[in-house]
C-alpha cells in the first residue's frame, strides 16, 4: 500500500510538472489560446491531494545538526589549531597589523549591525524582515560592504603569515563560525 502511495504521489507530481511545462509553451506559442484554467488546481482537489500525500512532503525545517554542519565544525576546529591562529594574531611580527586591525573593524561593524538587526529588531522589538527593510534600508548593504571589505583587508593583513593559504584559512573559519551560530538554540 505504501509503495502504491509514493508511486502515485510520483506519477501525480510529474503530471503537474508536465501540464506547467506544456501550459507554458503553449501560451508562448499561441498566447490566445493557453490552457491556464484546467493547469489550476481547484481548492478541493489541492486539499485531497495535500491530505493524500501531505505525509511524504519533505521537512524543510531540518535540524542544524547534519553531517556537513558537523564536518564544517570540526574542520575548522583542526584549521584554529593546527595554524595556531590564536597565537598568530596575538604575536606574530610578520602580521601586517594596520591591514588586520582595520579588518577586523569592520568585521565589528557588520557583526555589530547582524546583532541589532537580529537580536534587537527580531526578538526584543518583535519586527519581521520587512519591516526591518523599511526602517534600515540601508543597514543589510552597509553590512555586507564592511563583511567583503574586512575580510579582503583580514586576508592583506595576514598574506605574510600563510601566504596563498589565507583565503581557503579565513574561509573554512568563517564556515566554521556560521555553523557554530547556526547550532545555537532558538530564543
Amino acid at each position: 500500500m505504501a509503495a502504491s502511495d509514493g508511486g502515485d504521489y510520483q506519477n501525480e507530481l510529474h503530471r503537474r510538472v508536465q501540464h506547467k511545462i506544456a501550459g507554458h509553451y503553449l501560451k508562448a506559442m499561441q498566447p490566445d489560446e493557453a490552457p491556464e484554467d484546467k493547469l489550476k488546481m481547484d481548492s478541493e482537489t489541492r486539499r485531497r491531494f495535500e491530505d493524500k500525500y501531505g505525509k511524504y512532503k519533505r521537512n524543510l525545517t531540518s535540524s542544524p545538526y547534519t553531517i556537513q554542519n558537523v564536518c564544517w565544525l570540526i574542520v575548522s576546529m583542526a584549521v584554529f589549531y593546527y595554524t595556531d591562529f590564536y597565537l598568530v594574531l596575538r604575536y606574530d611580527p610578520k602580521v601586517n597589523r594596520f591591514w588586520l586591525n582595520i579588518g577586523l573593524l569592520l568585521i565589528g561593524v557588520n557583526v555589530s549591525i547582524a546583532l541589532f538587526l537580529i537580536l534587537w529588531l527580531n526578538y526584543v522589538k518583535k519586527l519581521t524582515t520587512d519591516q526591518w527593510e523599511k526602517r534600515y534600508p540601508a543597514a543589510i548593504p552597509i553590512a555586507t560592504a564592511c563583511f567583503i571589505l574586512g575580510g579582503i583587508l583580514l586576508t592583506v593583513g595576514l598574506w605574510p603569515v600563510w601566504r596563498i593559504l589565507t583565503p581557503v584559512i579565513l574561509a573554512v573559519l568563517f564556515m566554521g563560525f556560521v555553523v557554530t551560530v547556526a547550532m545555537f538554540p532558538n530564543f
